[in-house]
């Protein structure tokens, strides 16, 4: 977390206490306590009456441009004796997501029980707005827990009953199957939105009669539906909430703080299909490809040089992709490794015909796993040593700041050492959720039945697709002799 520090004196003639030596220390303190990093220290010595302070603008800029995470005053009159540029404060940070905290723990915006401490006359009305607030809040806690679903519009599909979820007796439960099961055949939001709305399904809206329901399906409406945990039979409720008392706008609370009450009601769409249907939504998103979006071509962002590791350029002249790094710097950077788009069809289509034909073998799932349990202690040691590296250079971190504080080094050898060290943290991230992307899909190897299901049901139509390769495909390399490797999503153990 990046700290900035905000310092301010009326004049240079305050005592001791009030000293900018004084704050400084007390703002250090806090940072070295709470394992941070220290952005910037902003000064002024002028009155806290006027917003017209070079060290406060400063702060207020770079608030806006995200540069740091963290406010930090001695106490909130350092900041400002004007209520109105407090509020204008405090309002550019909660946009921006970056916390202010006062020293003295009268205020700290991630403290529902502080946040209205911003002014004298402002605090009367908000304290008791949000304390209610909070109560409130605190009793729909209670009954998310309780296993009883807050709301009056339930899903589509299911019906309210004593505050709970009723699969409905009626066509809308086919048609949650229907979506679930055409997303998963290839059919994006607005192609599902298009088709219920010709064959007069009626909307969500006009299922529960709102007064103002649409004609039409809309594609955000399937998403929504696609995306709903409810389905599998799970209570899952405090996704959002409003900001504070003050700020009604909602945010979406992290998946962590989501209340789960798993198997309160029966579900309409099994736990394996609606976690294929995630995975199949995150690779469309990593991949840009929304309802209304223009297509990309079929193996952007899956085909890539064997050689120099960079992605495949499609190029209409040759009807076929060529190495990225020789598209962009020719041949002194890479060679063209250049393949025909209906040539690479054929191979993957017939690899998959093949991989269907090998699927079939009996006992093959009981192998897998054998094999799956073999590398998950090679991947747990490989965490726990990347942890190990995560306290080695957060404590390096530490010993710079210290080192700072005690004047050893300078401003700029502190920021150069806390950059370094923070993009080894951001390539140990990376390399830590890349194994547990790996153990996850290891453990989905084993489902090889369902696996092939798909599969045949893809191959059927004897046409590769866009779904099929997001389905099945993790990456494919292409030589410069035209040789293709295929790297498959339920083929991470190897021998299969």
């Amino acid at each position: 977390m990046r700290v900035a520090g905000y310092i301010r004196v009326s004049t240079d003639k305050d005592g001791q206490k009030e000293s900018p030596e004084n704050q400084k220390q007390l703002i250090l303190d806090f940072i070295t306590e709470n394992h941070f990093d220290l952005y910037d220290l902003y000064i002024d010595v002028k009155t806290g009456t006027t917003d017209n302070r070079e060290g406060l603008k400063r702060l207020i800029q770079d608030a806006k441009n995200k540069e740091f995470d963290v406010i930090v005053a001695k106490e909130l009159s350092r900041l400002g004796r004007n209520v109105e540029l407090l509020f204008q404060l405090r309002r550019i940070a909660e946009t921006k997501g970056v916390r202010l905290v006062t020293l003295d723990g009268k205020v700290d915006t991630q403290d529902v029980n502080k946040q209205a401490m911003f002014g004298l006359y402002a605090w009367i009305y908000e304290q008791e707005s949000q304390g209610i607030s909070d109560r409130i809040k605190s009793v729909f806690n209670s009954k998310y827990k309780s296993g009883k679903f807050i709301g009056s519009i339930p899903p589509y599909g299911y019906e309210l009953k004593d505050k709970k979820l009723i699969v409905r007796d009626d066509y809308t439960v086919d048609i949650v199957h229907d979506i679930f099961n055409k997303y998963l055949e290839g059919w994006g939001h607005d192609k599902i939105a298009r088709y219920l709305s010709k064959n007069d399904i009626p909307t969500p809206s006009q299922v529960i009669g709102k007064s103002n329901a649409g004609l039409y399906w809309q594609g955000s409406t399937v998403k929504k539906i696609l995306q709903n945990p409810h389905y599998v039979g799970d209570l899952v409720q405090g996704r959002e909430t409003t900001m504070n008392v003050t700020n009604k706008t909602r945010k979406r609370n992290d998946s962590a703080d989501w209340v789960t009450i798993p198997n309160t009601h029966k579900p309409i769409i099994s736990r394996e299909v609606f976690e294929q249907v995630q995975s199949l939504l995150e690779e469309k998103a990593k991949r840009g490809r929304g309802g209304t979006r223009k297509k990309k071509h079929l193996f952007t962002n899956i085909a890539y040089c064997s050689d120099c590791g960079n992605g495949m350029w499609y190029r209409a002249n040759r009807k076929g992709y060529i190495c990225g790094t020789y598209a962009k710097h020719g041949n002194k950077a890479c060679t063209n490794h250049v393949i025909k788009e209906q040539l690479l069809k054929k191979i993957i289509l017939d690899d998959l015909k093949r991989m269907a034909d090998d699927l079939e073998h009996p006992n093959l799932e009981s192998k897998i796993e054998k094999k799956v349990k073999a590398t998950a202690k090679q991947n747990e040691s490989r965490l726990q040593s990347i942890e190990k590296q995560f306290q080695k250079q957060n404590e390096l971190k530490r010993n710079a700041l210290q080192k700072f504080i005690s004047e050893d080094i300078s401003k700029q050898d502190y920021d150069y050492f806390v950059s370094t060290v923070q993009e080894k943290l951001q390539q140990l991230e990376i390399e830590k959720a890349e194994i547990k992307k790996a153990i996850d899909r290891k453990k989905a190897a084993i489902k090889i039945s369902a696996i092939l299901e798909q599969l045949k049901a893809f191959l059927n139509f004897n046409t590769l697709t866009t779904e099929m390769l997001l389905r099945f495909v993790e990456k494919i390399e292409v030589t410069e002799s035209k040789d293709v490797k295929i790297y498959y999503k339920f083929a991470q153990v190897e021998g299969l």
